[in-house]
């Protein structure tokens, strides 16, 4: 009988915290509640499809992949595991999913002591890892996750620091190795020219050229799979009033130069450069696409898996990291952009809810990457967490 009181009389806290459980989708708010449950003689299953805060588009569902690395950000899957890198503790990691049930159990340290890596690329058993002054890479083997032999350097030297010091990277269909250089400021005339640029290399680091300019910090950049053009988002400058600039889609061809500091979007004038002696002759190039001011376009990643509804096919997710130059927090979700047939694109909500109604924070979706099954992974470096998000038909 005092077992049984002493269960009644704890119900109320034990359905109040079973609820916090189902809202949160937290592992660990359900062992606790586990465990306290065993200890009053009754056992508490853990629900199979528990609400997430986070929205998916029709068709998809997203959850908890992992959460034990701080500051995830760039992504690489292969077959041994999701790859992932963290600038704060200057590690990349691959992701253990051993008992194959979706989400991962634990993460191995492939290569540390990095100086604040972000971008990852597999390329011929090699893994190569941006940090901010450098790019190496270690032989690595994508089906076993086995590496061979140590870490070293190919490309030395890049311009750091500054405002926009993580580096991204892609091997281009071409099978060059492309390289993102953010701008060191908010808005300036830069020293080295090689920043606020996209650049290309040899697989060995060597034969570095500057392929496009003007590009303030395209923190993202793919290849359409279906004719092999380069396109890269595009952080447009602040300071300029909460609805100014957009930030940019473009799409990237040799030579070209697309606008900053000089002019701003669809070509508006700098207020602050606009006039400056060191302006080009050359005319910046367009966006093909505006995002809403200061939403922080970072990583875009192009589908390339058939199993993917048909709306799709022709798509590409970006990750909008969220305003911090806005009165108003804006963006904090991942969109999906849909190329039509007469090639003008329409942008629609992918993943949501990283910005509760009330305005509060609890997330920043901030790259992508996508395995064999179409399934999508997300790096979230705000709540230190990897979400999966995928098909349910």
């Amino acid at each position: 009988m005092k077992r049984r009181f002493l269960f009644l009389s704890l119900l109320p806290v034990l359905l109040l915290v079973a609820w916090l459980t189902l809202f949160f989708n937290s592992g660990g708010l359900y062992t606790s509640l586990q465990l306290g449950s065993k200890a009053l003689g009754f056992e508490v299953s853990k629900p199979e499809d528990a609400p997430s805060p986070l929205t998916a588009a029709a068709g998809f569902k997203v959850v908890l992949y992992y959460n034990a690395i701080p500051g995830p950000r760039g992504l690489v899957y292969s077959p041994a595991g999701l790859i992932v890198s963290s600038p704060g503790e200057g590690s990349v990691y691959r992701l253990i999913d051993s008992d194959n049930d979706g989400s991962a159990e634990e993460h191995l340290t492939i290569v540390d002591q990095l100086n604040k890596p972000t971008g990852l690329a597999i390329h011929n058993a090699w893994l190569y890892i941006a940090e901010t002054d450098a790019i190496g890479r270690i032989a690595y083997n994508p089906l076993s996750g086995a590496t061979q032999g140590s870490y070293q350097r190919i490309i030395h030297d890049l311009p750091s620091g500054g405002n926009h010091w993580r580096r991204v990277i892609h091997f281009g269909p071409d099978n060059w190795l492309y390289l993102a250089i953010g701008s060191s400021c908010n808005v300036c005339i830069e020293e080295d020219p090689r920043r606020a640029t996209i650049m290309r290399f040899h697989a060995d680091g060597s034969g570095g050229e500057i392929v496009a300019t003007g590009l303030r910090n395209s923190a993202g950049f793919d290849w359409a799979p279906w004719n092999n053009q380069l396109y890269a988002t595009d952080n447009g400058r602040d300071w300029l009033g909460d609805d100014e600039p957009p930030d940019e889609l473009n799409h990237i061809t040799h030579g070209s130069f697309y606008g900053w500091p000089f002019s701003n979007g669809f070509g508006k004038t700098d207020p602050d450069y606009g006039n400056h002696p060191g302006k080009p002759q050359q005319p910046a190039k367009q966006p093909v696409h505006g995002f809403r001011p200061h939403n922080a376009s970072l990583g875009i990643l192009f589908n390339r898996s058939s199993q993917l509804p048909v709306n799709y096919q022709r798509s590409a997710f970006v990750a909008l990291h969220g305003s911090w130059n806005r009165t108003t927090p804006d963006g904090y979700k991942v969109v999906s952009l849909h190329w039509t047939k007469n090639g003008s694109i329409v942008e629609k909500d992918f993943l949501t809810g990283f910005l509760t109604p009330r305005g509060k924070v609890i997330g920043r979706p901030a790259e992508l990457a996508q395995d064999e099954n179409g399934s999508l992974y997300i790096s979230d470096d705000h709540a230190d967490t990897l979400y999966r998000l995928f098909p349910t038909h």
